[in-house]
């Protein structure tokens, strides 16, 4: 829970449902696998999709202290665990420079931003394009779609896969 204020809380309620259709993808019929929300690539995404929708949702102007209490609840709230110490091993992921988790987090904030339009020249970035090319469709859509599976789910599938 939150020990701030309940603009925090509804700050952490909007990211937790912009960020929970990845936690849904990386989902199957028996829930997700064994070690998820300890795998670095993991914790790299969903702290680069929680950092990038807080941002676009006007939370940089948030004090640090905030921030984290932010971080902390939503990982709670999509774990269904304790957000804490999810939020702990991330940040020891972060100081180490985890190469897993640095790439996870910059796919994450990557993906926040391009599915909130503020990628500028989204169109030059090869992901993008190559994206577009596998959907088959120029819609926004399709290529959000095109990007989450190449830079979420196929991720997340071969880490889970190496790490079992």
């Amino acid at each position: 829970m939150i020990f701030g204020s309940k603009q925090n809380k509804e700050l952490a309620g909007r990211i937790v449902q912009a960020v929970m259709p990845s936690i849904e993808q990386a989902s199957n019929a028996h829930g997700l696998p064994t070690g998820f929300w300890k795998e670095p690539y993991v914790l790299g995404y969903m702290m680069g999709q929680i950092n990038g929708w807080m941002s676009i949702m006007d939370g940089d102007a948030l004090s640090i202290a905030d921030k984290g209490r932010i971080v902390v609840e939503t990982f709670g709230t999509l774990s269904g665990e304790k957000g804490k110490p999810i939020s702990e091993n991330a940040m020891v992921c972060a100081q180490q420079q985890n190469p897993d988790f640095m790439r996870g987090n910059q796919n994450g904030m990557f993906m926040a931003m391009y599915a909130a339009g503020r990628v500028p020249d989204a169109d030059g970035y090869e992901v993008v394009v190559m994206a577009r090319e596998a959907a088959g469709d120029d819609s926004p859509e399709a290529v959000t779609e095109q990007l989450a599976r190449a830079l979420w789910v196929e991720e997340v599938r071969a880490c889970m896969t190496i790490g079992a």
